[in-house]
């Protein structure tokens, strides 16, 4: 399992920071996990770049401001500087809803589920969220 950074997007899919969201209840599971896991070492991904997280939490501020084009400049550039994060995809839903290409929002949230299903770390349900929101917006 890869660790993420306290300041990472909750892979959950919640929206809300990593450590205000999942590290509590993973950190409470951990001892019966160590014990298990001794041998093993998990990778850490370190975040080298501190705006990251000011970015990701601008999109939804600026969302909900009215600042559409600002909202989806952010989300852009989440896209291109953090491509091995889920958290581009889905603020450009956000976005695309917001402006409503409900489309275009529904396949951001499809290539969110397939990257929450292909990459380590998301449980199940975070491809499932995605889904259900194109599955939403489409309906």
């Amino acid at each position: 399992m890869t660790k993420i950074s306290r300041n990472a997007p909750c892979p959950c899919g919640s929206g809300k920071k990593y450590k205000r969201c999942c590290l509590p209840r993973e950190r409470a599971a951990a001892p019966a996990r160590e014990e298990e896991d001794s041998s093993a070492a998990a990778p850490v991904v370190i975040w080298h770049e501190d705006d990251f997280d000011e970015l990701t939490n601008s999109v939804p501020d600026l969302l909900r401001e009215g600042r559409i084009e600002e909202a989806e400049r952010a989300a852009r550039e989440l896209l291109e500087r953090y491509p091995e994060t889920v958290a581009g995809l889905d603020r450009m839903a956000r976005v695309e809803e917001a402006k409503g290409n409900n489309s275009a929002a529904a396949d951001y949230y499809r290539q969110a589920a397939r990257f929450a299903q292909t990459n380590p770390g998301f449980d199940p349900e975070v491809a499932d969220r995605f889904l259900q929101q194109a599955e939403r917006l489409e309906g």
